[in-house]
């Protein structure tokens, strides 16, 4: 009976998430659909904070796009509606994590939050280090490119990047209680981020990987960084 009960709670719940998200029309109806399945995943099997972590990334990631909309709109640079590839870009490596916890695996949870960093620092330095009065630069070669350009860097946006992680880390702290969890989470997120920035011009701008794929290994290098550096401490 108690595990009906859990199974009705968790159900009701991310279909009042699902309803709200596509309201907001944050996310396209197969971008929705897969982050349900995501935050059922989270919910039922996980916990609450599980998913409280994954919706503070949504939510951040949500705002900051709004911020200097219109001057974004008028350099065409716009993402305020996302699809299910970027749902499973940033989440899936979280989600592999999580599963891992299940399964008792306790280093887990911290590569669960370093990865949601990473797809949080990155999100922080596109959305606010377009907005700059800064000229970008190539993280390869510092040669200095067009905005929106794949793997260009500046000062305000990698700033940016390291706000986003650091958030990520506090609020791992605050929902799970370990002081540890606020450096890997921000060293994991800044170091995918990084990666972001360094696959994007390596193989990004050359048509090798689009930008899925570097989000994808950016959440990957981030929760892997985050458990390396949490098992030295």
């Amino acid at each position: 009976m108690e595990t009906l009960i859990r199974l009705f709670v968790s159900i009701l719940i991310i279909c009042v998430l699902a309803l709200m998200i596509k309201k907001s029309r944050c996310l396209d109806n197969e971008g929705v659909i897969g982050s349900s399945i995501m935050g059922f995943i989270l919910l039922y099997f996980c916990g609450f904070k599980y998913l409280i972590l994954l919706l503070s990334f949504f939510i951040l990631g949500v705002l900051v796009s709004r911020v200097g909309l219109e001057k974004k709109k008028a350099k065409k640079m716009d993402e305020t509606c996302r699809s299910l590839k970027n749902v499973l870009a940033n989440g899936l490596i979280p989600i592999l994590f999580a599963i891992l916890a299940i399964f008792g695996f306790n280093w887990a949870l911290i590569g669960y939050i370093s990865s949601i960093a990473a797809a949080t620092s990155d999100t922080f330095s596109s959305e606010l280090g377009i907005l700059s009065n800064e000229k970008p630069r190539l993280i390869t070669t510092f040669e200095v490119v067009e905005k929106g350009t794949d793997g260009a860097i500046t000062i305000f946006g990698t700033l940016a990047g390291v706000l986003g992680a650091f958030l990520i880390g506090l609020f791992g702290y605050l929902l799970f209680g370990d002081i540890k969890i606020v450096l890997c989470g921000t060293a994991g997120g800044i170091a995918g981020n990084l990666a972001d920035s360094l696959v994007g011009a390596l193989f990004e701008r050359k048509g090798i990987l689009n930008n899925e794929h570097v989000n994808l290994i950016a959440t990957i290098v981030g929760g892997i960084i985050g458990v390396l550096i949490y098992c030295t401490l």
